[in-house]
């Protein structure tokens, strides 16, 4: 049979001083304030790059479809022009 481990139940470890919370706090909040503005930054970065895909790709169709029109209609005046 299989024995069951139980946890090791730990003392609660003091996160810190009460003298220096205030600081804590506060380097805690410029750390979230840091990574909000680089979440910010790749947001604005990936925007532009899947807009600069994105213009590809409709470029890339486009130019897919007028010579496959083009060759429909060359090869239509062939067959019932020529």
């Amino acid at each position: 049979m299989v024995k069951k481990l139980e946890p090791e139940i730990k003392e609660k470890q003091v996160y810190t001083e009460v003298n220096n919370l205030e600081a804590h706090i506060i380097a805690d909040m410029l750390r979230i304030e840091s990574i909000t503005t680089e979440l910010r930054e790749f947001k604005v970065d990936t925007k532009q790059r899947l807009n600069k895909i994105e213009n590809w790709l409709v470029a890339i169709v486009g130019t897919s479809f007028t010579t496959l029109l083009a060759l429909l209609v060359g090869m239509a005046i062939n067959y019932f022009g020529g």
